[in-house]
């Protein structure tokens, strides 16, 4: 295992901070953030046809780039640094992998391309009212319907369900119990007994939705009842991408904070001359690197051919757990070394630290990835 990027993964990680940092900072994050959509469709639209981000870790024959998730991994490490992607996250990860994960080469090819082109936008629904995490708790069902399937059931914090123009919903056959009849279903949101509302979340900069479903007609994605397997493989891939946003985020709140201390002067020097102050920035950083290292090694995991589900599970809960605190402790120590202006609505502190606290409720938080690995390992 190999830890050093390819000269062409830091040109395309370079390239990637220029183009943010240009079109989709933290400020312009702030400015969508008030509106409906939260992204700009212009820039989303740019990103896939410039950048071909959208598809990147897509199948070239289905439209994509053909990479991996290193450098997916980069893509959503350098927008967690600017809290930017929009739908990315819930598009081009959730919502394509949960198709690759299950899907059968036919139905890849009918979900894919529009994803990979940024045309199509989609999402995960797995989450219900319940709020427990896994493949097994999932409580809609889903019948067959003449030639088809249809779904009813209710699904909370869907990411980005306002956007979406189709869901990826896991539903379960009637009479199923735990793992077992869980299945995987496409449902467009302009069907009919399909309802979409928009929920207010802690995360000013993410939009989340709950998605009313009432016998709406869904086409089968994999075969009937063997969901659970790639619905869990695809919830270790989206933990994994969201410790790579965290770790981004992190390391831009250091960044933020070590620079207001460079600047403010109190009693004659810069506050980051006390001992005080560096302690705290120097806690981060060794915090940071613990949680950059768990995040690598989770997406070099998941590059890997053929990888275990135990080996991925393993390593999606390391780097959830170990990102997750790492970015809630560089978010809370940007605002204490702020002081008094790091509360305020004008500084981005709040915004990164909204964000901080909203990760840690998605795809298990840090508690539940800790206790899955003391059962894996028999504690």
């Amino acid at each position: 295992m190999d830890f050093a990027f390819s000269d062409e993964q830091d040109e395309f990680r370079a390239m990637l901070r220029r183009f943010l940092e240009e079109r989709w900072s933290v400020a312009e994050v702030r400015k969508l953030a008030e509106t409906p959509a939260g992204f700009d469709r212009a820039t989303w639209k740019q990103m896939a046809s410039e950048l071909g981000l959208q598809g990147l870790a897509i199948p070239e024959a289905h439209g994509g780039q053909g990479f991996g998730f290193l450098e997916l991994g980069i893509a959503l490490e350098e927008m967690g640094r600017q809290l930017s992607g929009g739908p990315f996250l819930a598009s081009a990860v959730l919502a394509a992998q949960a198709v690759q994960c299950a899907g059968s080469a036919a139905e890849q090819a009918e979900w894919l391309p529009g994803l990979a082109a940024g045309e199509a936008i989609a999402t995960l629904a797995v989450l219900e009212a319940s709020g427990r995490h896994g493949a097994g708790e999932v409580e809609a069902t889903c019948a067959r319907s003449g030639g088809g399937w249809t779904v009813s059931g209710r699904k909370v914090a869907v990411l980005d369900a306002p956007n979406a123009d189709w869901f990826v919903v896991a539903a379960r056959e009637p009479g199923s119990r735990g793992e077992a009849g869980v299945t995987l279903l496409a449902v467009r949101a302009d069907a009919a007994g399909v309802a979409v509302k928009a929920s207010d979340g802690l995360d000013l900069t993410r939009k989340l939705g709950t998605l009313e479903l009432d016998a709406a007609p869904a086409t089968l994605i994999g075969d009937a009842g063997a969901g659970a397997a790639p619905l869990a493989r695809t919830l270790d891939l989206a933990a994994i991408a969201l410790a790579a946003e965290c770790t981004g985020a992190a390391a831009r709140c250091l960044e933020a904070a070590v620079a207001y201390a460079q600047g403010r002067i109190q009693f004659g020097r810069p506050i980051g001359a006390f001992q005080a102050i560096k302690h705290k920035a120097a806690e981060v950083m060794l915090e940071l690197e613990t949680a950059r290292s768990a995040a690598y090694w989770s997406w070099w995991t998941a590059a890997q051919q053929g990888v275990a589900a135990g080996d991925l599970a393993d390593a999606a809960s390391v780097a959830k757990s170990c990102c997750n605190e790492a970015f809630s402790r560089a978010a809370a120590e940007n605002v204490h070394i702020h002081g008094g202006i790091g509360f305020t609505w004008e500084f981005d502190c709040h915004l990164y630290f909204r964000r901080a606290k909203a990760a840690e409720l998605l795809f298990g938080d840090p508690l539940w990835h800790r206790a899955r690995i003391a059962d894996r390992l028999g504690f």
